[in-house]
């Protein structure tokens, strides 16, 4: 399965060439509209800029602080964003305060994706995920971006991959947060605009002629595919992790 890297932004990266970012290769972007106290300061210039150009997806982001009510915070940023176009998607990055913050990530989920029409995403760092926000597994309604920055992807189940703060990319200078999906740009796209990833085509001559097809997510975020073939027999496969790679197919002949 092919990858897809993007950077996230903010008016920290006060310079920004789309152009040249896209030409290198990045289709997807995510950048920061407010920060739970103010508009971004490059805000709302930035989003009409990176509307001029041709982006399968584009997230907006909110930080959220501990010190101000989140259902107001989002509120704001409902106000701030404005109408969403058809490639855009708004995200909660969660990572101030102590004890359960459960409630005030659903208080903040309450207002923006009743706004928006879909589950908005749920970011944060690791472990902050696994201390207050009850655990990563507890979000699988809505995209988890999770950051850690590590050797090895983490376990805990979570659709895009921030793993670096200290990053290169076109367009852009110094370090920037560079953040993978398992996926292509339009599989990303569909996912964080309230959509399931669509796993990849099968391929084989044993597993031609689909018909019914049925995926199915562990509680371990471990997507599972089962397919009915056109003879009537049955295949399946699984990821070996979630958002990794799958397994081979596998027969389990006739109910």
């Amino acid at each position: 399965m092919p990858d897809t890297r993007m950077a996230d932004i903010s008016e920290f990266q006060s310079s920004f060439d789309a152009r040249a970012y896209m030409g290198g290769g990045y289709s997807c972007l995510i950048v920061r509209a407010h920060n739970g106290w103010r508009k971004d300061n490059l805000w709302p210039a930035r989003r009409d800029y990176v509307r001029q150009y041709p982006f399968t997806a584009v997230g907006f982001y909110q930080y959220l602080v501990q010190s101000r009510d989140a259902g107001q915070q989002a509120r704001e940023f409902i106000a701030c964003v404005g109408t969403l176009k058809a490639n855009e998607f708004l995200v909660l990055d969660l990572e101030e305060g102590g004890g359960n913050q459960v409630p005030r990530a659903e208080a903040w989920f309450a207002v923006v994706d009743k706004a928006q029409g879909f589950p908005a995403t749920l970011y944060s760092g690791q472990y902050f995920g696994r201390a207050c926000l009850g655990g990563w597994a507890r979000w699988a309604t809505r995209p988890r971006w999770m950051a850690a920055y590590q050797g090895s992807e983490p376990g805990d189940p979570h659709e895009l991959w921030q793993y670096s703060s200290s990053a290169s990319f076109p367009g852009l200078s110094g370090k920037i947060d560079a953040s993978v999906f398992h996926g292509t740009d339009q599989q990303f796209k569909a996912k964080f605009r309230g959509g399931r990833v669509a796993p990849p085509q099968p391929s084989g001559s044993n597993i031609a002629s689909l018909g019914a097809t049925q995926v199915a997510q562990n509680a371990d975020g471990r997507l599972e595919e089962f397919v009915v073939k056109a003879d009537g027999s049955i295949a399946h496969r699984y990821q070996s992790k979630p958002g990794g790679p799958w397994s081979d197919w596998k027969g389990f002949g006739k109910p």
